[in-house]
């Protein structure tokens, strides 16, 4: 079973900062039944905490180092624009096809 986490990172933040002041992440949930007060009854009050593991920290740091990093280098992106604009960009045709034979090897191959 898996379980997705948003906000990973928000979460450790409140449970860092519940750690300092000596509690968990509280979490006030009120029935829509109650007496109409602003605060619910303690009978109505759940409290929950939420405790991450090592690799879960750095799962999260990881992702958030992705998550940084931008989605196109634009400085090979701008090479590569003015190398086909003056015309020194080469096509090594052979590499290309050697890299398609290879992808397509670990292809899996349709049965009958």
């Amino acid at each position: 079973m898996s379980v997705e986490i948003k906000n990973l990172a928000q979460l450790q933040a409140q449970q860092m900062r519940g750690a300092k002041e000596g509690r968990g992440i509280d979490n006030h949930r009120s029935s829509r039944f109650n007496d109409g007060g602003s605060e619910p009854s303690r009978s109505e009050t759940t409290a929950d905490q939420i405790t991450l593991t090592n690799a879960a920290r750095r799962l999260s740091d990881l992702n958030q180092s992705v998550n940084d990093q931008p989605a196109v280098d634009q400085e090979r992106v701008a090479a590569l624009r003015q190398a086909i604009q003056d015309g020194s960009y080469q096509v090594n045709a052979a590499k290309i096809a050697d890299r398609l034979l290879a992808l397509d090897a670990t292809r899996p191959t349709a049965t009958g």
